[in-house]
């Protein structure tokens, strides 16, 4: 590691400027604020000043408030960024640390930057987020800063905070996500809501299938706010139904949600598994080839491919789910789907020709984009 005054030095790039002897300066008025001695006497005789000057003894080439930022960003990256830097010797308290990470995600262009800095700090010192503002002045150990310095350096690389933790909310519900799954958007909580809404106007026990389960999040958001409710969730993946089984166990909700591995409908056999559904729900990989390659660093590089492609157009597996749900679906049944920002008039077509469904309906998230295709199958 450089030396640190050397490095100093060069982040200043500073010019040596005069000062002015105040003491013997019989201008000066009694009253006033006289401004710190310098440490540092130049090599020339100081120069009598008849009126009170405004610079210091050192003009710097960029403006005062450039130099402290900078100064500030550079004491900051020495006592927290460099692995070699002695982390203890520093008096680090959570205010401090959460308005450094906030800056410093905010500098590397991370979503929500300080949504990211309470989440990591709160991981690591176990804590809610709330009590981080009641704990202000609280230090943080080394060991802690330790484990921080390694998430805040993987965040700043745009690996997603949810895996970095372990864990994220949906629907107001804690849930373990890896990288085994795709981690649960707030956009799916309206999927959610439409699925509860329309089970509460129903009556008696109720059937549902919820497709690509990833995480098990729609499945187990359903269930704790819709108790007569009995639910299979299949996936394709194996890995993603651990972490879902690792869910639904964490919400006690074992006797209701049934999961089983398979390729959509393929996971189970009619009639041996379940007669028909009152309702099935299904948040598919809807990423056109296009679109895949546009997507950002955080979700490209680190959530499942399985779990977001789906073909040239986006629609592969909504061609496949929409040609066999009427098969499943008991009358006046609905089939509701997650669909892409832009896939509402095509979903609409699919469900259309298979001449299955009396009521179809396109509803847009609160950003505007298409976001939910609900159809109701016909009574005969």
């Amino acid at each position: 590691m450089q030396n640190k005054a050397n490095l100093l030095d060069a982040q200043m790039n500073v010019n040596p400027y005069n000062t002015t002897d105040y003491e013997n300066n019989s201008n000066w008025t009694l009253g006033e604020n006289k401004p710190n001695s310098n440490p540092i006497k130049p090599n020339t005789k100081p120069i009598k000043a008849k009126t009170k000057p405004i610079q210091t003894q050192y003009k710097a080439k960029q403006s005062q408030f450039q130099t402290q930022r900078t100064l500030c960003e550079f004491f900051l990256f020495f006592t927290f960024l460099c692995p070699s830097y002695n982390l203890a010797m520093q008096n680090w308290t959570i205010q401090k640390l959460l308005n450094w990470v906030t800056e410093h995600f905010a500098d590397k262009g991370i979503d929500s930057p300080r949504l990211s800095a309470e989440l990591l700090l709160s991981h690591i010192l176990a804590m809610k987020r709330i009590e981080l503002y009641t704990q202000f002045d609280k230090p943080v150990h080394k060991q802690q800063l330790d484990r921080l310095h390694d998430l805040v350096e993987r965040a700043g690389q745009h690996e997603p905070v949810a895996y970095l933790t372990g864990k994220t909310e949906f629907y107001s519900l804690e849930l373990n996500v890896t990288p085994d799954c795709m981690i649960p958007r707030p956009e799916t909580e309206l999927l959610v809501e439409r699925a509860i809404e329309f089970l509460r106007k129903r009556t008696g026990k109720q059937f549902i299938c919820d497709l690509c389960t990833g995480c098990g999040c729609i499945a187990i958001a359903i269930a704790k706010n819709f108790t007569d409710a009995d639910i299979i969730a299949t996936d394709i993946s194996d890995a993603a139904l651990n972490i879902a089984a690792k869910n639904v166990e964490k919400h006690q909700l074992g006797e209701r949600i049934r999961l089983l591995c398979g390729d959509l409908f393929d996971a189970f056999v009619p009639q041996l598994d379940v007669g028909k559904f009152d309702l099935i729900v299904c948040n598919p990989p809807y990423v056109s080839a296009p679109e895949f390659e546009k997507l950002d660093k955080n979700v490209k590089d680190y959530e499942p491919k399985l779990a977001l492609f789906a073909g040239d157009d986006g629609l592969k597996i909504y061609r496949r789910v929409i040609e066999k749900a009427d098969r499943f679906l008991k009358p006046d049944a609905a089939l509701m789907l997650e669909i892409g920002y832009a896939q509402g008039p095509a979903i609409k077509e699919l469900l259309e020709q298979t001449g299955s469904f009396a009521e179809i309906k396109i509803e847009k998230d609160p950003n505007g984009n298409d976001r939910i295709a609900t159809a109701i199958k016909t009574s005969s």
